[in-house]
């Protein structure tokens, strides 16, 4: 069947030639570097490269890439919360650079690029005990590949992201599979960020600008994996409420355990305070000169506590016992935390009928989360050459098989709750009669929505039952509240003029997502006619995606969309198979290097 292109949200010729331009610009120039400094010439980066590695005490392969990485994160945080923040605003885009924000996203994802590509080319001993070889003589740290692998995996994101938009239409969300594609090769950037601290600590040791980057670099994977509750942190989640205390779990346990197990107090607490100013930051941003909506964001201050308080109890000797109490007290415990902060300042507030769900997929997800942080942290702490993790009774084949195994169970338990509650549903039976109660009339009228529902209990313990309008030029939103036996009404009126979309969206139970229009503008690009509801008028409530994705294309055979969705998650296998075997490829070397250099202590002892 042919199906024709979409006409919204696609580049324009322009675009794609900006594009290609800009990336053909930056491989020329690293190529360029590359044949240089393989050849024995002089670079000026190679030249900045060996003064900051004088300043900092560190080889030149590792001197650039902290700074170029860190800012590449910043831009691509800014522009991501950014370009979201648009969209919920105004609506869709018209390709990669439709919007000002796609620059900061685009320019980042090229800086994490750089930032591994540098190390390539100025590899030269000092390296790591255990190195990737290239050619002969040519030998490159483990971190180097990493990043580079991360960022290449994001910047493919940004052209398949004009043709998934070709293909299905305009998405709008997020979770959308060539969006992840791009945020998670920036976040997993960051375990590759860590492991080339863990390579420099091997040669050289720690000192107090190291451990600070260390501490910077566990915020800043705080900060990002925020990205993946952004719709929720903005008010527009198109999936099930539990996936928000699930990811807050999971992000907190994983990022607190990589810290704390291998460093001395205190230290959680300074990565939450990167991570709170640097949010709070952006959100401000965002919100105050740039004019957009609020982004709104977990405040992982009980999280932090709840970490330094069973180390301070239990000691970070043990790793994995750390991790492992650490991630059921955050899924528990900080779980009704954020439920309260929620309450305060989350758009959504969570209802107390989610609470029981939420605590059980927090201990599950904690746990696994904890365990797979007390793995990374093992590796590092390998590759660093950690005396701890070193030791003759750590290095025995059974003792790492272990380690593997817990981490392993760890990540699966992780992934099995995220993939058991991502998919949605929409029952059908849910239907209303809508009355409007005018507010404002003439060219921008306004209204209070009420709905008398049937089934009269279908609202009942609802995870959301809210009237919303977005992409007008702001966003509103209000719940719905009951005013008589089955009859809700909004507690405040609804736009319905110009580009608003007014909706009315209903979540019942763990999955089930459905929503009713109340207006929309008629859309001659995507041939979708107006839609405004009439006092008294009938409604049923359908599949909320139809509502909230207008511009998707309903005539894509499915097996398209699976498809998509398929290659995501093996590009997302084949990230976290990367880190696992990078990471453990370092680690195998660092524990052989500090087994021999023990067996040299040993010998000069004795002689």
């Amino acid at each position: 069947m042919a199906i024709p292109l979409a006409t919204t949200g696609t580049a324009t010729f322009d675009q794609i030639v900006i594009v290609t331009g800009v990336v053909s610009l930056m491989y020329v120039a690293l190529a360029v570097l590359l044949w240089r400094e393989r050849t024995g010439h002089v670079t000026l980066v190679g030249r900045l490269a060996d003064t900051i590695g004088r300043l900092d005490g560190v080889p030149r392969w590792a001197a650039l890439t902290p700074y170029v990485h860190a800012v590449s994160l910043l831009a691509c945080a800014f522009g991501v919360w950014w370009d979201i923040a648009v969209h919920i605003d105004r609506g869709r885009d018209t390709g990669p650079f439709g919007t000002p924000a796609h620059y900061p996203i685009f320019f980042g994802i090229l800086g994490v690029i750089v930032s591994g590509v540098v190390p390539i080319a100025l590899a030269g001993k000092p390296l790591p005990a255990r190195t990737i070889k290239l050619t002969k003589g040519w030998r490159i740290p483990c971190s180097a590949a990493l990043v580079t692998v991360c960022g290449t995996f994001a910047l493919v994101g940004f052209p398949l992201d004009d043709v998934w938009h070709r293909l299905f239409g305009e998405d709008v969300t997020l979770w959308g599979p060539t969006h992840l594609l791009m945020i998670g090769g920036v976040v997993f950037s960051i375990f590759a960020r860590l492991l080339a601290l863990a390579e420099v600590e091997q040669l050289i040791g720690l000192n107090k600008r190291r451990l600070f980057q260390e501490i910077v670099s566990v915020g800043a994977l705080l900060i990002a994996w925020d990205l993946f509750s952004t719709e929720f942190n903005y008010g527009v989640p198109q999936f099930p409420l539990i996936l928000q205390p699930i990811l807050i779990v999971f992000g907190a346990a994983m990022g607190f355990t990589i810290l704390r197990a291998r460093r001395g107090p205190g230290t959680t607490f300074a990565a939450l305070a990167v991570y709170l100013v640097i949010r709070g930051g952006i959100a401000w941003a965002v919100a105050q000169p740039l004019g957009q909506i609020v982004g709104h964001f977990p405040l992982l201050i009980v999280e932090a506590i709840l970490v330094e308080v069973v180390a301070f109890a239990l000691g970070n000797k043990n790793r994995f016992r750390l991790g492992l109490v650490a991630g059921i007290l955050i899924g528990t415990v900080g779980v009704v935390a954020e439920y309260a902060w929620s309450h305060v300042w989350m758009p959504i507030a969570w209802p107390s009928s989610m609470l029981p769900s939420a605590l059980g997929y927090g201990v599950v997800v904690g746990a696994g989360a904890g365990l797979t942080g007390a793995w990374l942290a093992t590796r590092y702490a390998e590759v660093a050459g950690d005396h701890r993790a070193v030791g003759i009774r750590h290095t025995r084949p059974a003792a790492v098989r272990r380690t593997h195994q817990l981490g392993a169970a760890g990540l699966i338990a992780v992934l099995a709750a995220l993939f058991f509650c991502v998919p949605r549903s929409a029952a059908p039976g849910v239907s209303g009669t809508v009355s409007l109660e005018r507010v404002a009339t003439g060219a921008e009228p306004t209204a209070y929505v009420t709905v008398a529902l049937q089934p009269g209990d279908a609202a009942d313990g609802a995870r959301w039952f809210s009237a919303m309008a977005w992409q007008g030029g702001g966003m509103v939103l209000h719940p719905m509240v009951k005013v008589a036996d089955g009859t809700y009404r909004s507690a405040d009126p609804l736009p319905m003029y110009g580009k608003w979309k007014s909706m009315i969206r209903l979540h019942q139970g763990q999955r089930d997502l459905v929503a009713t229009w109340v207006y929309a503008p008629a859309d001659a690009a995507i041939e979708k006619p107006a839609v405004q509801v009439s006092n008294g008028q009938p409604v049923e409530f359908i599949n909320e995606q139809q509502v909230l994705r207008r511009e998707e294309r309903t005539d894509v055979p499915r097996w398209m969309w699976n498809g998509g969705y398929a290659l995501l998650g093996v590009v997302g296998l084949l990230e976290l198979a990367g880190i696992a075997w990078l990471v453990g490829r370092g680690a195998r070397g660092g524990r052989l290097r500090a087994a021999h250099l023990a067996a040299d202590e040993r010998e000069r002892e004795s002689a």
